[in-house]
Parts: structure tokens; sequence; C-alpha cells
């Protein structure tokens, strides 16, 4: 029997700590960052909902999902290279009966599955528009870096689809595109319900925010209490060691 933990050329295994779980990841792709930890952690998990994640990537998202409870999880990924990884790492940690992963362009979602079969829409989208910043020169990390595969609106729209009225959207996204995340989402007749900003450090300026949306909700938002990433001397605060599992931080 192959041992999926076996690396290959290119890729290295680390610890994902919750559930003891280890994820692959590949030098010349995409690596998954704390924002995709933080929000996994913000999804208001609901064990009979079916979730879907758009754009999984190595299926770091779905699994945390999977050890904070979902049991409904499909993950979606353009990619063939990640959605391979993605598949192995779904089984590497046993947790195929909770996870589907399809590689697809989400785009497309409507030739899959029906409109409204989800409760839950989760996505770490590409940050960056297309003709700003530095685009990477892998194309595995340009794709996950800039819109190059799908839009914001183009989210939305996949959102807007797979949700049940009702449902809910939650997303991590840069804070400086708070006023893009607000107005595009109500073109989809998605309303913001809660939101966090996230910050380096007390005193720095928010970098991430992480949003919650109802589809066909009310205007009505809760705006929770700011994340603080670091201590003034750069240790990591007790908020984000517990997302990670790690209890108070060994001096």
């Amino acid at each position: 029997m192959t041992d999926i933990w076996q690396l290959r050329e290119g890729e290295r295994l680390d610890d994902l700590v919750r559930d003891g779980m280890k994820i692959i990841q590949r030098t010349d792709q995409f690596c998954f960052s704390m924002d995709s930890v933080l929000l996994a952690h913000y999804v208001n998990i609901r064990a009979k909902d079916r979730i879907v994640d758009l754009g999984t990537g190595t299926g770091v998202i779905a699994l945390l999902l999977s050890a904070l409870g979902a049991r409904h999880i499909t993950a979606l990924e353009i990619n063939p290279v990640m959605a391979e990884l993605a598949k192995r790492n779904v089984e590497g940690n046993h947790r195929e009966d909770y996870i589907q992963v399809i590689h697809c362009d989400y785009t497309k979602a409507n030739a899959l599955f029906p409109s409204g079969y989800f409760q839950s829409v989760v996505v770490n989208p590409p940050y960056r528009e297309v003709g700003t910043g530095n685009t990477n020169s892998e194309p595995g990390k340009a794709l996950a870096c800039h819109e190059l595969g799908a839009s914001l609106r183009d989210v939305f729209q996949a959102a807007q689809y797979l949700l049940a009225y009702g449902g809910r959207l939650t997303m991590v996204h840069r804070a400086d595109r708070l006023g893009d995340l607000i107005a595009i989402g109500r073109e989809y007749h998605m309303e913001v319900k809660r939101l966090r900003l996230v910050h380096a450090r007390p005193g720095h300026t928010a970098s991430r925010i992480l949003l919650e949306w109802r589809y066909g909700g009310h205007p009505e938002v809760t705006v929770d209490p700011p994340l603080f990433l670091h201590n003034p001397d750069g240790s990591y605060t007790e908020e984000v060691l517990a997302i990670y599992g790690k209890g108070k931080q060994n001096e």
C-alpha cells in the first residue's frame, strides 16, 4: 500500500496541529497562510450544513473545518496540481467521510450542483485585481494571488448560485477592499452580517478583514472586536495561539 505521506520532489510536510493533522505543500505552488486558519475559525459551523470551499488549494480550510465540527464539506479547486494535492491531504488525514474534493472551475458550478444546494460558502479568494501589484512568475502562485481565474464579482455570483436563500458566505480579504466587498456583495443580494478587522499588532492599521454575509439578509451588521496577531514584543497573542491550538506560548 502506498504511503500517502511519501513526499515527491518539491513537496514538504507541515503540521496542522488540530486533531494531529498533517498537510503536504509544494514550494512551486501557493502555500497557505494564517489567513486560511483565521477564516476557518470565523465560520459559523452547523453540523448539518452542506459547506462548499471555493478554491480549496491544499485543502487546508476544509480540513480545519472538519476538525471544528463540519461534516459535509465539498472542496472545489481549478488547479489540477492543487486538486490532486488536496485529495492526498484528505486521504492522509482520513477525512474522506467529511470532505469531497472536486477538480473544477467554481465559476461554472452550475454544471455540477443545483441552485441553492449549500447552506454555507467559504472562500479565501485572490486578493489582487489584475494589473495591480507584482504578478508571481509561478503560474500556480499567480492564480492564487491575482484575480486571473475569478474576479470578486465571480466569487459573489458563484456564492449566490450555490447558496440556499438565507445561507452564509464567509470570506477573508484585504481590509482596504472593504468598500468593494460591501458594494459588490449587495449587487448579488449579499448583506454583511458580521465583520472583524485583523491587525498585525496594537497601533497598526488593519491589514485583513473577516466577513460573513447572509444571502437575502437585512442591512444590519455586527462589528466584532479587533483581532490582534502579535503582542508589542512580536510574540503571538493568546487568541492566536488558542486558534492554533497551542494554548499559552512556551517561554
